[in-house]
């Protein structure tokens, strides 16, 4: 626990629970409520609704992980959060895609949303190390879809690995869209996992032009570790709530920041695919 859980939205406060029980068995209202700083009436009122979502658990005086495996609830909570923002980056992002070009995509969820953007594009192949991204894909007509090949993480619903570093190092694609968890100007785009950051590099590496696509929130973290130099990024697409002052300097710095205005709100998108179901029903159906 930290200062750097000080002065969190509620949102961003549900998605720091979810990554405390990745690594813990429960988490009491009483040392939320200290690490965030709010009353234990705002933390039972967050852990009710993460309750409400089916993320986790409720128990006496905090809640704890679900059994059936709560690893898996990262991603899904994270696509949740700061939709509207997300889309209206994912929309600039398609715009840039033209018809008949190679695009890599990381398993982030801004990169979900770019793809649901991307189905009505033709002659169009698109390379990712997410299982989601490339389930929204899947059935888009003039599409091909390039998943790396590795080791699964569930908690990102993406692959990893050295198998999927092969494929890119004989690949060329024309643009990269890639997330982050945080930025900076010294650094580059940051990121906390090992295995993400080392696909992200090689997508890069791999990719003519590379564009970091996140929301504002991202503006104002730090990560572990750096996967795209300044240098190396064709531009940046966020929002309007990105802080200006970095903006102008990453500008100044020489990266293009597109910064898009969220449109009015739109109804929530259809969940992704529920792919283990779809593996037993094909079994049932083989």
């Amino acid at each position: 626990m930290n200062d750097l859980l000080r002065n969190l939205s509620q949102s961003e406060r549900m998605e720091a629970v979810l990554r405390m029980l990745e690594t813990r068995d429960y988490v009491q209202v009483a040392e939320l409520s200290q690490a965030f700083v709010v009353s234990e009436v705002t933390v039972r009122s967050d852990l009710t609704e993460l309750a409400r979502q089916g993320l986790v658990a409720r128990i006496r005086c905090g809640v704890r992980a679900l059994e059936r495996g709560h690893s898996e609830v990262g991603f899904d909570l994270r696509l949740r959060l700061e939709v509207d923002r997300k889309r209206a980056i994912a929309r600039a992002a398609a715009a840039m895609v033209n018809e008949g070009e190679a695009v890599a995509l990381d398993a982030s969820t801004t990169a979900y949303y770019l793809a649901l953007e991307l189905r009505s594009k033709r002659e169009l192949v698109v390379v990712t190390n997410g299982l989601l991204v490339a389930t929204a894909l899947a059935d888009a007509p003039g599409i091909t879809v390039l998943v790396t090949g590795g080791m699964l993480r569930l908690s990102a619903m993406s692959v990893v690995g050295d198998f999927g570093a092969d494929v890119l190092r004989t690949t060329r694609i024309n643009k990269g869209f890639l997330g982050a968890r945080g930025l900076s100007l010294s650094r580059g785009l940051m990121d906390l996992n090992p295995d993400e950051v080392r696909i992200k590099q090689e997508m890069a590496d791999a990719c003519e032009q590379v564009y970091g696509i996140f929301d504002g929130t991202k503006w104002h973290r730090s990560a572990l570790l750096a996967f795209v130099s300044v240098e190396e990024l064709a531009g940046i697409i966020t929002d309007s709530s990105a802080p200006s002052d970095e903006v102008e300097a990453w500008r100044a710095a020489g990266v293009n920041v597109i910064s898009v205005d969220p449109g009015p709100r739109e109804p929530p998108p259809l969940r992704p695919r529920d792919l283990r179901r779809a593996v037993r029903n094909d079994e049932a159906v083989g």
